[in-house]
C-alpha cells in the first residue's frame, strides 16, 4: 500500500511556524561524551549543533549543506545534508509523512533481531527510513539506511507526555560501530514565526546560503502579509518581468504594490516545488536564484481559495555587505 503526501507537506512551505528544539547529554560505547543541540523547522531547514571543546554546527537550507567550527563557515558536503536532518529524531516521529515519501507499509523489517510490520519511505536527500511498528505517533524504532552505509537503528525509550501526546526522552543509536545513549534535557515543540529558523541560526558567511535565506524570506514576507519586509529585502531599484510587462520598480513601490496585494489575498502555504539553483558572480556581488514554487491561500473578499504554480528567476545584488532582491522575471502555469 502507498500512503501518498499532499505537495506542500511533501516539499518546504516558507509559511510553517512550527519549531522543534531538543538539547541533549550524548554518551558513546567508545567513552566519548559531549552535548548536542537540534533546531528543525521543514525537511529543508534542520540544525545540529555538536557541543564540547570544539564546538561545530552543521545546517541543512534548501540545496545546501554548511558547517560552522572554530575555524568559520563552510560549505559542506551533499552528505551532510542527510546528516543534520538524520538527528532530528522528535521530527521524524511528528512529521514521519511531511519529512519521508513514497511510504508504502511492509509486515517484514529486521529490527534489533526480529522481525516487525511497519512501512518504508524515501529520505529527501537519498536512502530510505524504516518506521518500525504500525503506530506513527509511538513507534519501536527506526532505521535509516544512507547510500553507501550500514544501517542505523534508532531506539526509543522513557517516553513523556508533551501536552497532547508522548515523546521520548532517551534514544539509542546503534551504527554498527558505537552506540549512542542521548538523555534528553529539552525537548520543545512550538509555534513561532516562519522566520525563526533565520533568526535563531545566524547566517553563514557564505553568499550562496544568504541568496537563499533571501527568497526564503520574500516567500514568508507573502505568509505574514508583510508589505515593510518585502521593500526592506529589496534593492533601491529592480528590474521586473511579470505578465508580458517590463518595469523598474523602487523599494517604495514594492511597499504600495504588495500592500495592494496583502488586501486582496492571504497566503496560507508558499512551498518550493524543488530546490532553488542558485549562482553566485565571480565579483561577489551579483548573484540569481531559480526557482519553482506553489502559492496557496485565498481571496479576502470573496473566500475563494486560489493554488498557483510559478518559476522565476530572482537577480540579486549585494551593498553594503548585504543581498537583497534586485530584480525578477516570472511565469505561471496554466492548469
Amino acid at each position: 500500500m502507498l500512503f501518498s503526501t499532499t505537495q506542500h507537506a511533501a516539499a518546504s512551505d516558507a509559511c510553517t511556524t512550527g519549531a522543534i528544539h531538543t538539547e541533549a547529554t550524548v554518551s558513546v560505547s567508545n567513552g566519548n561524551q559531549y552535548r548536542t543541540e537540534t533546531a528543525f523547522h521543514t525537511r529543508n531547514n534542520a540544525m545540529i549543533n555538536f557541543i564540547d571543546d570544539e564546538t561545530s554546527m552543521i545546517s541543512v537550507e534548501g540545496p545546501l549543506a554548511w558547517s560552522r567550527d572554530q575555524d568559520g563557515d563552510h560549505i559542506a558536503d551533499e552528505f551532510m545534508r542527510s546528516f543534520a536532518l538524520g538527528h532530528q529524531f522528535h521530527a521524524f516521529i511528528l512529521h514521519f509523512g511531511k519529512i519521508a515519501t513514497e511510504i508504502t507499509a511492509t509486515p517484514d523489517i529486521a529490527f534489533q533481531g526480529n522481525s516487525h510490520s511497519g512501512f518504508i519511505g524515501k529520505l529527501p536527500f537519498g536512502g530510505k527510513v524504516s518506521l518500525v511498528g504500525d503506530n506513527w505517533e509511538e513507534p519501536q524504532g527506526y532505521i535509516f539506511k544512507f547510500p553507501n552505509t550500514p544501517a542505523i537503528e534508532v531506539m526509543f525509550f522513557d517516553w513523556r507526555k508533551m501536552e497532547n501526546r508522548d515523546l521520548p526522552f532517551h534514544i539509542r543509536i546503534d551504527d554498527q560501530s558505537d552506540v549512542y545513549d542521548y538523555k534528553y534535557s529539552k525537548v520543545e515543540i512550538t509555534e513561532r514565526t516562519p522566520l525563526w529558523f533565520m533568526n535563531e541560526v545566524a547566517a553563514p558567511d557564505i553568499d550562496a546560503v544568504q541568496i537563499y535565506r533571501l527568497h526564503r524570506k520574500l516567500l514568508a514576507a507573502h505568509c505574514m502579509g508583510d508589505a515593510d519586509l518585502m521593500a526592506s529585502l529589496t534593492a533601491p531599484e529592480t528590474l521586473v518581468a511579470s505578465r508580458g510587462d517590463l518595469f523598474h520598480s523602487s523599494d517604495q513601490e514594492t511597499r504600495s504594490r504588495f500592500n495592494s496585494v496583502f488586501n486582496r489575498v492571504v497566503y496560507s502555504h508558499y512551498t518550493d516545488l524543488a530546490e532553488p539553483e542558485i549562482e553566485v558572480s565571480s565579483g561577489g556581488d551579483i548573484g540569481w536564484a531559480g526557482v519553482n514554487v506553489r502559492a496557496e491561500g485565498a481571496e479576502v473578499k470573496s473566500g475563494e481559495p486560489f493554488s498557483d504554480q510559478w518559476a522565476w528567476v530572482m537577480l540579486t545584488r549585494k551593498i553594503d555587505g548585504v543581498w537583497y532582491n534586485a530584480g525578477n522575471a516570472s511565469n505561471s502555469k496554466d492548469e
